[in-house]
């Protein structure tokens, strides 16, 4: 059984709580509001029954939490991310250098799920510690927030159409038959009980097929979503850290191999929610609630909110941001990783800047359970905005991006 890690809870009152983070700002700026839109941080796989439990002869690892809830050691992770991202919003004199935030300094909002409830709370426990911030929930937990809910809006047949064209497209132009190989030899897939009684059985994408039905998520079957599957059930096990030397029943040894599973897993949620049309409808109430806390002045300077990889991956393609890299991760939208949407402003002209960046855990820091301080930073990568210079849009280019985004 993967064992609790709840005495690294014990120890986090040990860690030093400074964690400097560098400011990106120009000099002359100052910080004047921050949307984070985070993924929740480390859950459960769901192996225990189903397609993944018959996609291998082996036994998948046992969990101390349910399938798809956030584990002890998840909520670790995000006290760290929170206790660093919170330094960093005090450094920039966005928020008070001491006390707890008022309502007009710091507001949360997660989806009604436990894995992106406690991702919130975690987070709020080390950005403001001591302190009583409450996290908004709209729905009744176990349920989709509605701001959350990646699905397809539109409900007209050219579009469905259009949409599942758009996804074969992609998948026509990707070669992910060596990758589906490398899966194949760690789960010995074909001698599996999904491939009992079937000769020359193997994951090809030919049997692969897409829909876009509204009300529902853009969903694949076939051998892509099941090969999917597999991978992140390996990457929660590499980030959780079972205890076993050897990873993938001892087959999983290579960086080669990390590198052939993470080009799946990026490759299907790209095909997915990365189609420019599908993006746009999918990522719309997400668009749109980011486009009203910058436009009202009411707005607390700092929000957040806590969703999923589609939620991220579909909204930056709705953005027309799709070709990036996140050094030292698998994964195009990690684990405990955020947009960080900042509006700066020019103290002498006071003109606007807006910037995007994508700051997250590395592979090393969530396998290994590392504090986030200035000395062991996480990842930060400065997003190119499309139609902007290079230190991000004026808000005449951002809320242009903005609306092009949302019609």
């Amino acid at each position: 059984m993967i064992r609790s890690l709840r005495p690294l809870l014990l120890a986090l009152a040990l860690v030093a709580t400074a964690a400097a983070a560098a400011s990106p700002s120009v000099e002359g700026e100052a910080l004047e509001q921050v949307i984070l839109l985070s993924r929740h941080n480390l859950r459960a796989p769901v192996v225990a029954s189903g397609a993944l439990a018959h996609a291998t002869q082996e036994r998948w690892p046992r969990w101390d939490v349910g399938p798809g809830e956030l584990t002890t050691k998840g909520g670790v992770l995000e006290v760290y991310m929170g206790r660093y991202i919170g330094q960093w919003l005090r450094q920039a004199q966005l928020l008070p250098a001491s006390g707890c935030p008022q309502p007009a300094d710091f507001h949360a909002h997660a989806n009604s799920l436990q894995r992106t409830q406690a991702t919130a709370q975690f987070f709020v426990a080390g950005a403001f510690p001591g302190c009583h911030v409450a996290v908004e929930q709209r729905m009744p937990l176990g349920t989709i927030d509605p701001l959350f809910d990646p699905v397809v809006h539109r409900d007209d047949a050219a579009f469905r159409t259009r949409a599942v064209s758009a996804m074969q497209q992609a998948l026509s132009a990707s070669d992910l038959a060596p990758a589906l190989s490398v899966v194949e030899g760690i789960t010995l897939y074909p001698q599996s009980a999904a491939c009992t009684g079937r000769s020359n059985c193997h994951l090809a994408l030919a049997d692969t097929t897409f829909s876009a039905e509204p009300g529902k998520e853009p969903r694949a079957s076939g051998s892509l979503a099941l090969a999917s599957g597999l991978v992140d059930a390996l990457l929660m096990e590499h980030y959780q850290g079972s205890g076993i030397p050897r990873e993938g029943w001892g087959r999983l040894t290579t960086e080669a191999q990390w590198q052939a599973l993470a080009q799946i897993r990026n490759r299907y949620q790209d095909i997915l929610f990365g189609t420019p049309e599908v993006a746009r409808d999918v990522a719309g109430p997400l668009l749109a609630r980011v486009d009203a806390l910058l436009e009202d002045p009411a707005s607390p300077k700092v929000s957040l909110l806590v969703g999923h990889d589609s939620n991220i991956g579909s909204l930056l393609a709705a953005l027309g941001i799709t070709d990036y890299t996140l050094p030292g991760q698998y994964e195009k939208t990690p684990i405990g990783g955020l947009l960080q949407f900042e509006r700066w402003r020019d103290r002498q002209s006071g003109g606007e800047r807006f910037r995007l960046a994508y700051v997250y855990p590395t592979t090393a820091q969530l396998r290994d359970a590392l504090p986030l301080n200035d000395v062991q930073p996480p990842g930060r990568v400065e997003l190119a905005l499309p139609g902007c210079g290079q230190y991000g849009c004026s808000d005449v280019q951002f809320e242009r991006l903005l609306h092009r985004a949302l019609n």
